[in-house]
């Protein structure tokens, strides 16, 4: 491709991206923005807000919420320079800002509040409020303690602070059961066989990030005891059952065909292969010892017809002897299938006492950790999400807030909306409930002319979500595209979706390698939800590019050392992080030669 044809092409590009850029900004419409990497989707947050500024909307109803804490200082530095330049703009530079921003010729009178804006919004108590949703959620409760029936001085842990009061918390349950105190020592025994320290730990963190919907169910289902009488219902097991007792069961005298494996026996007998004569001797052994014998060996029984992955073996007897003892294949085919269904229930009965002692313990510990921060008048992330839903979803909660919050919020915007869990999208719902129904629908229809209509804008990508740990839910996103758009819809509201294709950060060569692994059916699993597909336009059109595959960097064999050496130099295994981040480092150096 020649230079001049490539920047026709870049242009068209750069055009494209821009009037899809202008289409989000809209400040009338509601708009939903799928962006991907790199095609300015904080330049289109900036650029809507900076519309809405100058339609005329109040800065102190505008709520940006974004994911973190860098992202909004970003976005607030981003506007204020904004603002701060159109103060002292030449009008003609102004006035294409402006015009741009608005879509359409900018009066005179849309250019002097352009450069008051800056200080209106500096005298705005608070300014535009560009938080994350946990700085949010917190300011909230402090304006509110008694109604979210938290403590006005309440403080916040932070996520190593947390970790540190749950670890203790942890801690403190372990001591207890492994003190033989009540019925936690009855569980800790069965759960150190099947879960790791560390294992236990993650497992219980994630129970008490979903405490809330823990709690509800517990108290739907009677307490954690009736809970985990559900599971072992759920499992077709009894609470009762043990593994030895499944066991014992499928080993008593008439559990099995006694003559179907005698014959199997006398027929392994006579077996070809070296392994069957052997096979013989123990099936012999195992038939002719009494029940609690042949429980004491199931499982070098089940070793005799199954696999080590528990599956039936290909071949259980070779073609002579089975031509020669008639039924002989079929007694040992059964009985490889009935050890499958016993390996399943004793498998259930494993899993539902896990799960009860893995509630019983996590139940604990959550009560520890809560009265941990219950005595030390403290909060987590998790609690400012779950007492700002309790206070929103009070009756006439959210209009009592909204009306203290200086007359309520006009305009919600949210950044990085794949990373929301679907408690900080209930925060969203419930302050956004009458943008499209009741008084407030009626309130924006009196006002359309002024095009300062309530809008709701998000703006993500499906494909960036890292956050799943935090309960993060890419699906939820195109969820509430859906729950948006019909509200927006339902009461005749501007509703638009925009998708922001166009890269101005990464060349083509990288963009075809990522839509050409997405192409591929497995890749688009949790990563497209109704989309027909994933494409990227690069707007660095003809650029060089290149991509390199390389394989996994194994960490390095470590030789055992000898009994007693001199320590000359520290030893290092070199993991392979270390190592991959070691040859990236040479080769960006190699690069950059």
């Amino acid at each position: 491709m020649s230079a001049a044809s490539s920047d026709i092409t870049a242009e068209r590009v750069v055009a494209a991206a821009t009037a899809a850029q202008r289409q989000a900004a809209d400040p009338a419409a509601s708009v939903w923005v799928s962006a991907s990497a790199g095609s300015g989707k904080t330049k289109v947050l900036v650029d809507r807000v900076l519309a809405l500024l100058l339609s005329g909307n109040d800065p102190g109803k505008i709520l940006c919420l974004t994911f973190t804490k860098a992202a909004a200082a970003e976005m607030a530095n981003r506007l204020s320079e904004r603002l701060a330049g159109w103060v002292t703009a030449e009008d003609a530079a102004l006035r294409t800002s402006v015009e741009g921003l608005l879509q359409g010729k900018a009066e005179d009178t849309v250019l002097r509040r352009a450069r008051a804006l800056f200080a209106r919004v500096l005298d705005t108590p608070g300014g535009i409020k560009i938080l994350t949703i946990h700085a949010f959620c917190q300011s909230l409760l402090g304006r509110f303690p008694l109604e979210a029936s938290v403590a006005p001085h309440a403080q916040v842990l932070d996520e190593h602070e947390a970790a540190e009061l749950l670890e203790s918390a942890r801690l403190e349950v372990l001591s207890q059961a492994l003190e033989g105190q009540g019925r936690l020592s009855d569980e800790i025994g069965l759960l150190t066989a099947h879960l790791q320290e560390e294992r236990f730990t993650e497992v219980v963190q994630k129970l008490i990030h979903e405490r809330a919907r823990f709690a509800a169910l517990c108290e739907a289902r009677g307490g954690v005891d009736r809970l985990a009488l559900d599971v072992f219902a759920l499992l077709g097991v009894g609470p009762d059952d043990t593994v030895q007792a499944v066991e014992a069961e499928a080993c008593e005298d008439g559990a099995f065909d006694r003559a179907g494996l005698r014959l199997a026996a006398e027929a392994w007998a006579k077996g070809s292969e070296k392994t069957e004569q052997p096979k013989s001797a123990r099936l012999a052994a195992w038939l002719g010892s009494d029940a609690f014998a042949r429980a004491g060996a199931f499982a070098a029984h089940c070793d005799l017809f199954l696999t080590k992955d528990r599956k039936p073996l290909a071949r259980l007897l070779t073609k002579a002897p089975a031509a020669a003892f008639p039924g002989a294949l079929e007694a040992l085919e059964n009985e490889a299938a009935r050890l499958q269904t016993v390996l399943e229930r004793r498998n259930a009965v494993t899993v539902a006492r896990a799960t009860r002692a893995l509630l019983i313990l996590g139940d604990a510990v959550i009560a520890a950790y809560q009265r941990h921060k219950q005595a030390r008048v403290l909060l987590d992330y998790d609690d400012l999400i779950h007492f700002s839903v309790r206070l929103l979803e009070r009756q006439g909660g959210v209009s009592w807030v909204l009306f203290k919050l200086d007359g309520g919020l006009d305009h919600i915007l949210v950044d990085e909306a794949q990373d929301t869990s679907p408690d900080q999208w209930r925060i969203v719902e419930l302050l956004t409930g009458d943008f499209f129904s009741g008084a407030g629908a009626h309130e924006d229809a009196a006002r359309e002319a002024d095009a300062q209509a309530r809008t709701v804008f998000a703006v993500g990508d499906p494909k960036q979500s890292i956050y799943s740990f935090q309960r993060a839910d890419p699906a939820a996103f195109q969820a509430m595209r859906q729950e948006f758009r019909s509200r927006a819809e339902a009461a005749r509201r501007t509703w638009r979706p925009v998708a922001l294709e166009v890269s101005f950060r990464s060349t083509e060569a990288v963009l075809r390698t990522v839509d050409a692994v997405f192409a591929r059916a497995e890749a688009q699993d949790g990563v497209l939800f109704g989309e027909p597909r994933i494409r990227h336009t690069a707007k660095r059109v003809g650029e060089p590019g290149l991509v390199e595959i390389w394989p996994p960097a194994p960490a390095a064999e470590v030789e055992d050392p000898e009994p007693w050496s001199l320590p000359l130099a520290g030893a290092s295994d070199s993991p392979a992080p270390l190592r991959l981040a070691r040859l990236i480092a040479q080769r960006i150096w190699y690069w950059t030669q």
